[in-house]
């Protein structure tokens, strides 16, 4: 900026370039001198008029404002500077069906001498959720410097959601953040990065440092920042001080891992010509981007943006070269499962927080308008579902090569100390892996080792056994006899490899048996389970279909919540089913963490199955356990929302006391010694079931009183039907990819329940949209339906439920 002479009494401010240009004028014009100074005079005058004019600014002073539903906010007008009259602040009144505005005008008069330093109070009552902004215009124009007149304004449906956000937020920013250090304890561990595909590495690292250059320069520089606020007058830098951490944290991290690669044991791996290709494109379009923003062509910004593009790029594809290594390997050796199970958190709960604001701010276009943020997590979200799915499903008893060996040369070092300590030394016959699965025509290979004192030649035979009958037509076994022959020490460890054809479908043990067999022998890890099926495709489909279910079951307790929540209402809602489902969701918690967890009841269990696995995964904990806060959070709310005459019944509570009895004899009995702790934990999985076939029915029986069903959530019911269709579904897939089909129709209760929670929720589903359709809607058109809390059912209906 240029000032005029006047400037030092605060009147008149000249842009320089007009400057310039007024003085080429002159320059190539010849007037005489005196006509020069009378025009110059002139000038001033119209100059110094002007800026008088406009020498009064406004500024709406919070510019982000939020409000709840219902509340008030003020927020403040402040005006000062020079004025010559009168002027009017109309505030804009486009979204009156958002935010209620008071007053909408302000009359701002000069003070003494022209000159005004006020502050108008203003007050927004928010009415309905949605984000916009409100301006105030000024009127005569031209009288104040209204740039900064206006305001963004969120209206919220309630703060507990913002706060809920807020700590969803934090944690997967800190799941993300943590998620780069699994992968490098066990590089440390293992001493070793096979396993751990390069490509991924190196186009993780790309990807990375360029989103920290993009952050970094957004953050820091002045001039990139000014650039983007020229084009966006009205937004904030969306770059935060936690994005900037975040980025050069995980930049420094994956740098470290690929320092690892060049100390630790690699294999033959090494970056592959495709990612090279790929990285190669990047560097090309980065470089013809510098060369734009060097030509004038580029703002340094667009530079930026390119950066923030090929981020994104990277995302999309980064995951695929670990996926395809794993499926090549058969195995997740290698590739931290912590680091996955910590990226999903990070991107499950960061698409919980865009739904929830979606919610609260009535902004489902930033989600689904623009799908891009949302389907990027939902994108890296699926592919690590697809790694948890090979590590505990596909491959998941493929154990390190690497650790074995180390484990072999350990033994085979400290075997003379070992045997010299005691001539009762076991000899063990044990398989690794001790799962596996074999696809019809293709072959897998198990190990066998022994390991012990050995004094004699021995052989090693094998049979297959469903624990029906002894068969061995389900697989091929290469070779059908091993010898082992007792080196000079006395002492073996040795390694066999065998390899397992398979010839039809099914699931089966392999024993292997030593002879001269002997009571030294321990061959209780002597067998492998094979499962034998007809395609990968099948095997795929199944997981998938599981983990819908999983989803869909476990998603199924929120839109009672949400109908609760919007009705302030929970009359409608059976206390009955909520207590017996309550009981039932414990019972099943306390059995799945009990068998995942404990030792002791772990150790009986296999004592009991010696050829059995934990029938309890983490996604069972981590179900029930979500599952038992759902239904208490949805207890919690029938103590504040109305609930009209509604309570437990006294059939319910009978029913639960006695389950209660049940589990306190149970207990007695562990006491005594007459039970162990397993038998008790198996009294709670029975409740659970006979739960599971009482509880839906005083909901269908409210319904039917009521003859209507508002208050119980459909949505609980599609979700709860998608979940069990789909159960049914992959058991049925199972059946036919195993052939399989006793563990369905031969033990029918796990079918049979699933069924009979479906059965229950096609008659929900009758009675929403079939039998009590017209009902439902007479109450929401308040035709019928006095209040939230009125029924058209009396007292003693409901109680007797």
């Amino acid at each position: 900026m240029r000032a005029c002479p006047l400037m030092g009494r605060g009147l008149i401010v000249l842009p320089a370039q007009k400057v310039c240009n007024h003085r080429v004028k002159m320059t190539r014009t010849y007037w005489n001198p005196v006509v020069i100074i009378l025009w110059l005079c002139l000038l001033a005058s119209d100059r110094c008029r002007a800026q008088t004019s406009i020498g009064a600014t406004v500024v709406l002073d919070p510019q982000d404002v939020t409000i709840i539903v219902g509340e008030r906010q003020p927020f403040y007008a402040k005006v000062r500077g020079m004025l010559s009259q009168d002027v009017r602040l109309n505030l804009s009144t486009d979204h009156a069906d958002l935010v209620t505005i008071f007053p909408t005008s302000v009359v701002v008069s000069p003070g003494e001498g022209g000159f005004i330093d006020r502050v108008y109070e203003i007050v927004l009552l928010g009415i309905s959720p949605g984000q916009f902004d409100v301006e105030a215009d000024v009127w005569p124009t031209g009288l104040i410097d209204d740039a900064a007149a206006f305001i963004r304004v969120t209206v919220a449906n309630s703060q507990s959601i913002i706060v809920i956000s807020s700590v969803i937020g934090w944690i997967y920013f800190a799941a993300w953040t943590v998620s780069f250090w699994p992968q490098m304890i066990v590089n440390y561990r293992r001493q070793s990065v096979v396993g751990l595909s390069f490509d991924f590495l190196t186009l993780n690292l790309v990807g990375h440092s360029v989103y920290a250059a993009f952050n970094c320069a957004l953050y820091w520089s002045g001039f990139i920042e000014q650039e983007y606020l020229d084009r966006n007058p009205r937004g904030l830098n969306p770059v935060l001080t936690n994005d900037v951490a975040f980025s050069i944290h995980a930049t420094i991290a994956t740098l470290l891992t690929v320092m690892q690669c060049f100390i630790y044991e690699r294999g033959e791996q090494k970056v592959s010509r495709i990612a090279w290709g790929i990285i190669t494109v990047f560097i090309i379009v980065i470089i013809v981007a510098g060369v734009l923003v060097g030509t004038a062509t580029f703002h340094w910004l667009d530079f930026l943006y390119v950066l923030s593009y090929i981020k994104l790029s990277v995302t999309l594809i980064k995951y695929v070269p670990q996926a395809v290594l794993n499926f090549r390997r058969k195995s997740t050796v290698g590739w931290s499962i912590e680091n996955v199970l910590l990226d999903f958190t990070g991107g499950m709960l960061s698409m919980l927080q865009m739904l929830l604001n979606g919610y609260n701010y009535d902004d489902w276009a930033s989600i689904f308008g623009d799908p891009t943020k949302f389907g990027l997590g939902l994108f890296s979200v699926m592919f690590d579902i697809l790694f948890m799915v090979q590590h505990y499903i596909l491959y998941r008893n493929r154990v390190d090569e690497k650790a074995i060996q180390e484990d072999s040369s350990t033994t085979t070092t400290t075997a003379t100390s070992t045997l010299a300590q005691s001539n009762n030394t076991l000899l063990h016959l044990q398989f690794g892996p001790q799962d596996t699965t074999i696809i019809v025509g293709e072959t897998k290979n198990v190990t066998l080792r022994l390991h012990g004192p050995l004094s004699e030649r021995v052989t090693v035979n094998f049979t297959q056994t469903n624990g029906v009958t002894n068969s061995n037509d389900y697989v091929h076994v290469i070779p059908v006899t091993i010898e082992f022959i007792p080196p000079p020490s006395n002492f073996i460890d040795r390694s066999e490899r065998l390899s397992l054809q398979g010839l039809r479908a099914g699931i089966f043990d392999l024993l292997a048996h030593l002879s001269p067999s002997s009571e030294l022998i321990d061959q209780s890890q002597a067998f492998v389970r094979v499962t034998v099926a007809k395609s990968w495709s099948l095997i795929s489909i199944s997981s998938v279909i599981g983990w819908t279910y999983f989803l869909a079951w476990t998603w199924s307790f929120w839109p009672q919540i949400w109908e609760n929540r919007t009705r302030a209402s929970v009359v409608g809602l059976s206390f009955d089913y909520l207590a017996l489902n309550l009981l039932g969701h414990t019972m099943y918690a306390a059995f799945n963490c009990a068998l995942f967890w404990n030792g002791s009841v772990q150790a009986e269990y296999m004592r009991r199955n010696p050829r059995g696995l934990i029938p309890v995964l983490a996604n069972d904990v981590a179900f029930s356990l979500h599952a038992v806060f759902a239904t208490g959070l949805i207890i919690v709310q029938c103590c504040f929302y109305e609930r009209g005459q509604q309570k437990v019944s006294y059939t319910a509570r009978s029913i639960m006391t006695v389950f209660a009895l049940v589990v306190l004899i149970s207990g007695v009995l562990v006491a005594t010694g007459t039970y162990l702790w397993l038998d008790f934990f198996y009294n709670l999985s029975y409740i659970k079931l006979a739960i599971t076939l009482l509880k839906y029915i005083p909901q269908a029986v409210l319904n039917y009183r009521r003859k209507s069903t508002i208050g119980w959530s459909i949505g609980n019911v599609l979700l709860d039907f998608t979940g069990g269709s789909f159960s049914m579904l992959q058991m049925l897939v199972n059946g036919y990819n195993y052939d399989d089909w006793d563990s369905i129709f031969g033990d029918g209760a796990k079918f049979g329940l699933g069924l009979f929670s479906v059965l229950f929720d096609v008659l929900f589903i009758v009675q929403h949209y079939i039998l009590y359709r017209n009902s439902n809607y007479i109450e929401l058109r308040g035709e019928n339906y006095p209040g939230p809390g009125s029924v058209t059912t009396s007292p003693r209906q409901d109680n007797s439920t």
